[in-house]
């Protein structure tokens, strides 16, 4: 039952307090006591000299029924109200406060109800009064859910501790513009550094992170961040050791209670695992690529060199079967086939090995001052037969640039492109040849109004032996030159640009760095004198060392054609070596593949004998990759020829060899092209 609120009936201003009277004293305490209950606070009072205890009701509702009446501290309570584990804490501290050796006594203990239940309180005592007349007050306020929510708290935070910890997972805490961040210690660990208390500077934390990824993380964490949503961005980290692992981090702000964001908070983990994996699918997925793609280039490569070998093999045979007829005009007909097929199986071959070389950059490139006019002048000499043949016209414009560049490649590349543009137009078309200059580069460029090309077909049109479907028409060609001049012009550093529309023609741009001018004397050199007449009546030697029969009998029949030269052949190295030896031939030409000795040990040999080390040697082998190439001159050879042997450029040799001999007759595969049947 509340008490009724008396008036205040005070002194005035001018008249000293008066204590208050017996009924202001209970109203009061009453009200003292309302206050407590429904703050859920309990009042208790001993007073030592008395022995006299007072427990107000909130005290009785606190231990239950039937409690024992008696103070905290008395023998009494602690034995039957106080937990067993804290009586002696309760008892130490209340005789440290009776003794003055504290104002006050603070204690959380847990006490035992009358009806055997256990709650925790939290009490607080003080001491006063003289030691005469001494009185003990305290007050308890029931802290058990207090106590239970924070051990679920502890609990929480313990098993997220426990998870992150076991998850690798780091948390950290930027405090607004202070240039502070506060780290757990599994956040060292993410960087492989001993753990370390307090606070870090930033300039600290950014101390192992690696170079390239400062800015990026600056940017991140500086970044605002809209009400709900997170930063996530992954980061490299250097470790003391030198290992570089990846990190990955989500963070977010926290509002306080005026709205502004003063703190940012987020987690880091190890992620290096996971961006090896990514790596080792991207490699998978390359190599997979790559396999297609070799897979896609065998495919085409093999049609490409069966159609020649099916003229080859197929003609031949036909020869063979009509051994027994006469019919002159049908044998040249069929070996003027048989020998272009081969030629076109030869470029196939070579233009393969010469992509090959370009590409792995065993193809050595001579960069230097390259005057494009000239350039543009061979290329139009080079094919105004095939355009006058195709009703195509062509037209350059006149230019005075030098590039810097390779001028055989350069002019390989033109040709190229130019030969394309008269094949893939249309009668009565153009194909206009500029150059101009632009921010120190020359550009290259090459334009026709042929048929033009697809965005699909664009696609691959550097893709060696896709002829994008122009072998179904009958156009001849192998496919792979367009992949050779692109390789060439990177090669050159520079750049190939296309752009084609269907229907309108296609225009082709190469680019390349600009030179300084090149003076008109520059390249040119005087031409040799020619080698001396032929002496009918001199015989001279040629030694061939070579195991292949069939190879051994086209070079005898080339050399038996001078009536000047006497041949001779040796199946082996050993043996060639001891014929050069006895016959110190004028030229020695020598396989590179033997059944005892290779090339280069026969070489190496001939060149350690006194009597044959001045002999000129020549490589003639069917090796034609430029690593082969280029370890035979090392070795000291002086020429190298590749088969299948170009008739010409071998009687070329023999003339500048040995002087000029008599002609050659005329079935030395330079037959007239005779049309199909």
């Amino acid at each position: 039952m509340t008490a009724p609120i008396l008036p205040n009936d005070g002194p005035t201003p001018d008249a000293p307090a008066a204590p208050p009277a017996a009924g202001d004293a209970e109203v009061l305490r009453r009200r003292l006591e309302m206050a407590a209950a429904a703050a859920g606070v309990a009042v208790w009072t001993h007073h030592l000299g008395s022995d006299l205890v007072h427990w107000d009701g909130q005290m009785w509702a606190l231990h239950g029924p039937g409690a024992v009446l008696s103070s905290p501290g008395s023998e009494r309570y602690l034995r039957c109200s106080v937990h067993p584990d804290d009586r002696d804490a309760l008892s130490q501290g209340l005789g440290a406060l009776c003794r003055r050796r504290c104002e006050m006594l603070e204690i959380d203990y847990r006490i035992l109800r009358s009806d055997g239940a256990m709650r925790r309180v939290s009490s607080r005592t003080t001491l006063e009064g003289d030691a005469a007349d001494a009185t003990l007050c305290g007050v308890m306020i029931d802290v058990t859910e207090r106590h239970a929510a924070e051990a679920k708290l502890r609990e929480a935070n313990e098993r997220v501790a426990l998870a992150t910890r076991g998850a690798g997972i780091g948390t950290w805490e930027l405090v607004g513009d202070s240039k502070v961040v506060w780290w757990d210690a599994q956040m060292f660990r993410l960087r492989g550094l001993p753990p370390s208390p307090g606070a870090l500077r930033v300039e600290d934390a950014y101390a192992s992170v690696h170079p390239d990824d400062w800015s990026m993380i600056e940017r991140a964490v500086a970044a605002p961040l809209p009400d709900g949503q997170t930063m996530n961005y992954e980061f490299r980290v250097r470790w003391p050791d030198g290992q570089v692992r990846w990190i990955a981090s989500r963070s977010t702000s926290l509002r306080d209670d005026s709205g502004q964001r003063p703190r940012r908070i987020g987690i880091n983990w190890d992620v290096t695992d996971m961006h090896a994996s990514a790596a080792e699918r991207e490699e998978r997925r390359l190599a997979q690529q790559e396999s297609q793609a070799k897979s896609q280039f065998l495919a085409r490569m093999s049609h490409e060199l069966r159609t020649p070998l099916n003229a080859v093999l197929g003609f031949a045979k036909l020869l063979l079967a009509d051994a027994g007829a006469h019919d002159t005009r049908q044998v040249r007909e069929r070996a003027h086939h048989i020998l272009r097929s081969g030629e076109h199986l030869l470029q196939l071959v070579d233009e393969t090995l010469e992509l090959s070389s370009l590409e792995s950059g065993d193809l050595p490139v001579q960069l230097g001052p390259t005057p494009v006019s000239g350039v543009v002048s061979d290329v139009l000499a080079m094919v105004s037969g095939m355009a006058h043949e195709a009703g195509v016209r062509l037209s350059a414009t006149p230019v005075e640039l030098v590039a810097s560049a390779d001028p055989a490649r350069l002019r390989q590349a033109l040709l190229n492109l130019v030969t394309n543009a008269i094949k893939y137009n249309r009668p009565g078309g153009e194909v206009r040849i500029e150059a101009f200059e632009r921010e120190g580069h020359v550009l290259l460029r090459v334009q026709d109004t042929g048929r033009g090309m697809t965005e699909a077909q664009l696609r691959h049109l550097f893709e060696p032996f896709n002829r994008l479907g122009a072998e179904r028409e009958g156009i001849e060609g192998t496919g792979i030159g367009l992949a050779i001049m692109r390789a060439a012009v990177l090669h050159m550093g520079g750049t190939v640009q296309v752009h084609s529309q269907p229907g309108v023609g296609t225009c082709v741009e190469v680019r390349l760095d600009a030179a300084g001018a090149v003076s008109s004397s520059k390249g040119t050199a005087a031409l040799p004198p020619p080698p001396a007449p032929c002496d009918s009546s001199a015989r001279h030697d040629v030694l061939y060392i070579e195991d292949n029969p069939v190879n051994l009998l086209i070079v005898a029949e080339l050399v038996g054609r001078r009536a000047d030269l006497r041949f001779h052949a040796a199946a082996d190295g050993l043996s060639g070596v001891e014929m050069a030896r006895r016959v110190r031939p004028g030229l020695v030409l020598v396989d590179m593949q033997l059944p005892d000795i290779d090339g280069l040990e026969v070489l190496r040999r001939l060149r350690a004998d006194d009597d044959t080390a001045g002999l000129r040697c020549v490589a003639l082998s069917a090796n034609a990759m430029p690593a082969d190439i280029q370890a035979a001159m090392r070795a000291g050879f002086d020429a190298y020829r590749t088969k299948p042997l170009d008739f010409a450029a071998f009687m070329a040799d023999l003339d500048a060899q040995f002087g000029p001999g008599p002609p050659m007759p005329p079935p030395m595969g330079v037959a007239p092209r005779v049309s199909p049947p």
